[in-house]
C-alpha cells in the first residue's frame, strides 16, 4: 500500500504518524497547547502549525518517496475567522471557554426556539456548538467579527496555511449547528436571521477531496516533494474514527468512539430531526461517506484526565496506569457513581474549581457515598459512564425503532478494560473493542480511497477487520 500521512489533533495532545490500513508508526507527538488569558481560554493554534510542521520533516525524512498525501483531522466545532487576506482576526477560542455559557437561550430566542434551530440543524444544543460561539464573538467582539471575510474550522486552517487552498470541509462544517443536513449546504436562513454575513461560509468540500500540493514554502520547509497532495479527510476526528468501525458490509453498527468524549450513535442514510429525537440529546452529523451520524455526546474519559492532571501536576503524585486500574478493581465494591453528563464537569480545572471537588460534591448532593481514594473516584467515573452509555442506547433504541445486542468500542477509552467490561455488563451486550487507533486508521483510509489505495471505504472497513486487534467482552 502507498503510505499516507495522518495529522490527528485531539484535546489534549496531537500526532502525525506514516503508514496504511496495515501498520503505521507515531513519528511525532506533541500537547495541544491551549491557556487562559485574562480570564479567556484559547489555543495556542501557531503552535499547533510548528509542531505539525515538526511531524512532517520527521516523516518525508524518515520515508523519503513513499508518501504520498495528508489529511488532517481534529475535534468538531472550533474555529478561526480571517479577514480578506487570510490573517486571523482574533486568538483561536477553546470550546469550554465560558463566553458561550447563556447563548443557548438567547439564539434560541432571537431564531424561534429550540424545536425550528434542530428541524433546520439537527444538532443537539452543546453551549460549545458553533453557533453560540459565533454569536457570542459577534455580541463581544463585533469589531473583530466585522473584520472577518471567511469562517474556517480548526482543520480547514490547517489545510489552509499547508496549501493556500480555502474551503469548509463537510463532516466538520455538519458540527457547528449552521449546516442544514438535508440540503448538504449552510444553513442560510439561520445565518441570515443570525446576522451572520453569508460570505463568511465557502464552499463545502466531501471527506477524500484532493485540496491540492503543498506551498512551495511549506514543501521547502518539511523536505516534501512537490506531488504530495493533501487530502480532506474525515476532518471532524469522530467522521474518522467512525470510518474505521470494523462492521462488515449490510451491517448498521452501534458504536462509541471512546475518548475525551464518548460518541455514541449509529450510521443513518438520512438525518433524523424528530422533536423525540431532540429531547433524547441526539445529534445529525455527517459521516465521511455522506451518511449521518446519529449520535449523542457523553462527557466521555475528560473527567478521569482532569482528575489524574491534578493528581499529577498539583499534588505531584506520579500515576501510573498499570497501578490506578489495580486500585480501581480492588475498590469496584465501592457503590458510588456520579452522572457524567452534568455541565458542572465540563469545565477544566480551576484552582478554586477542581475537577476532583467536583466529583466529591456531586456525590454528597446526590446521596452517593464521598470517594477517599483515586480507585474510587475511578469507580465512580466508570460505573457512572457505563450507566450513561445504557441509558444513551435505551433512548437510541426507541428514537430510530431498532434493538441492538453488540456495541463496538472504538479510539484509545478502548484500551480500558474495566470499562469494557462494566459496559457489557451494563447495558447487557457483547462489546468489541477496538481498533484503539480508529481515528488514525480512518484518516488513513478516506486518503487511500481519495487516492486510489481502495475502492470503497467499505473496502477499508473489511481490511480493518482483518488486520487490526479487536477483544470481546461478554456481561
Amino acid at each position: 500500500m502507498k503510505k499516507h500521512i495522518a495529522i490527528d489533533l485531539g484535546a489534549s495532545n496531537g500526532r502525525v504518524l506514516v503508514g496504511d490500513l496495515k501498520e503505521f508508526e507515531v513519528v511525532h507527538r506533541f500537547v495541544t497547547e491551549n491557556d487562559q488569558l485574562l480570564g479567556e481560554f484559547y489555543w495556542d493554534i501557531q503552535s499547533l502549525f510548528r509542531q505539525i510542521k515538526v511531524g512532517l520533516k520527521k516523516a518525508f525524512t524518515q520515508y523519503p518517496g513513499q508518501i504520498v498525501s495528508i489529511g488532517i483531522d481534529t475535534w468538531g466545532v472550533d474555529y478561526v475567522l480571517v479577514d480578506q487576506r487570510g490573517a486571523l482576526v482574533s486568538l483561536c477560542y477553546h470550546y469550554r471557554d465560558s463566553r458561550t455559557d447563556s447563548m443557548i437561550e438567547y439564539v434560541s430566542g432571537k431564531l424561534g426556539g429550540k424545536k425550528r434551530i434542530y428541524e433546520k440543524t439537527g444538532i443537539a444544543f452543546q453551549p460549545f456548538n458553533t453557533l453560540f460561539q459565533l454569536a457570542a464573538m459577534q455580541r463581544d467582539r463585533p469589531q473583530a467579527f466585522a473584520a472577518a471575510r471567511h469562517y474556517l474550522a480548526i482543520p480547514d486552517l490547517l489545510a489552509y496555511w499547508l496549501t493556500g487552498v480555502m474551503k469548509n470541509e463537510r463532516t466538520h462544517a455538519s458540527t457547528t449547528q449552521l449546516y442544514d443536513p438535508r440540503t448538504g449546504d449552510w444553513a442560510w436562513q439561520i445565518i441570515d436571521e443570525m446576522g451572520f454575513d453569508r460570505s463568511l461560509f465557502g464552499p463545502i468540500v466531501d471527506s477524500g477531496t484532493v485540496l491540492g500540493p503543498l506551498t512551495d514554502a511549506v514543501a521547502h520547509q518539511v523536505g516534501a516533494p512537490q506531488e504530495v497532495l493533501v487530502i480532506a479527510s474525515g476532518a471532524h476526528d469522530t467522521a474518522s474514527a467512525v470510518a474505521a468501525v470494523p462492521a462488515a458490509e449490510g451491517e448498521m453498527p452501534l458504536y462509541i468512539s471512546s475518548g475525551t468524549w464518548s460518541l455514541l450513535g449509529v450510521e443513518l442514510p438520512a438525518p433524523l430531526a424528530s422533536v423525540q429525537a431532540m429531547e433524547s440529546g441526539f445529534t445529525n452529523e455527517v459521516a465521511a461517506s455522506g451518511n449521518i451520524r446519529f449520535l449523542k455526546n457523553i462527557m466521555g474519559m475528560w473527567i478521569q484526565q482532569e482528575c489524574v492532571r491534578y493528581w499529577e501536576h498539583e499534588e505531584g503524585v506520579k500515576i501510573s496506569w498499570k497501578e490506578l486500574d489495580e486500585e480501581t478493581v480492588r475498590e469496584s465494591t465501592y457503590p458510588g457513581y456520579i452522572d457524567v453528563n452534568d455541565l458542572v464537569f465540563l469545565k477544566p480545572n480551576a484552582h478554586d474549581n477542581l475537577m476532583v471537588d467536583r466529583v466529591k460534591a456531586w456525590c454528597e448532593e446526590n446521596g452517593q457515598p464521598i470517594p477517599v481514594s483515586k480507585g474510587q473516584y475511578m469507580v465512580a467515573i466508570y460505573r457512572g459512564l457505563a450507566r450513561a452509555y445504557k441509558a444513551a442506547i435505551d433512548d437510541l433504541q426507541k428514537v430510530i425503532g431498532s434493538t441492538f445486542d453488540s456495541l463496538y468500542i472504538i479510539g484509545g477509552g478502548c484500551k480500558n478494560e474495566i470499562l469494557d467490561q462494566w459496559t457489557a455488563t451494563e447495558t447487557g451486550m457483547t462489546v468489541y473493542a477496538g481498533p484503539s487507533e480508529a481515528t488514525a486508521l480512518g484518516n488513513l483510509m478516506i486518503q487511500a480511497w481519495a487516492t486510489g489505495g481502495i475502492e470503497s471505504l467499505q473496502e477499508g472497513r473489511d481490511l480493518i477487520r482483518s488486520l487490526q486487534k479487536v477483544k470481546v467482552f461478554t456481561p
